[in-house]
């Protein structure tokens, strides 16, 4: 489980890369009481740009990275998705 001090440090442009790794839509979002939202995807290809706010999320443990610039949402990022949009992110459909 991640402290709620680490939550403090990820700033919205870190949110919303970890969204577009999942291919967050709002509108694809299912159900009311219960919210849900089946990813398509988990990566995001960065730009040099985004490099340093995706090895931030590496070093707290809400991403990972496979090769050079190529970043995933890993289950403890999926939480924190989950917490800050109140949706749940079920497993990606293959």
């Amino acid at each position: 489980m991640v402290s709620s001090e680490i939550y403090e440090k990820v700033t919205y442009k870190q949110i919303d890369n970890m969204k577009h790794a999942l291919g967050f839509d709002q509108r694809k979002v299912r159900g009311t009481k219960h919210r849900r939202y089946e990813p398509y995807r988990n990566y995001f290809n960065t730009g040099e740009r985004d490099v340093y706010d995706w090895e931030l999320l590496v070093s707290i443990g809400f991403a990972t990275k496979s090769r050079e610039n190529w970043y995933h949402v890993s289950d403890d990022g999926r939480v924190f998705l989950e917490r800050v949009t109140g949706v749940k992110f079920l497993p990606e459909s293959d």
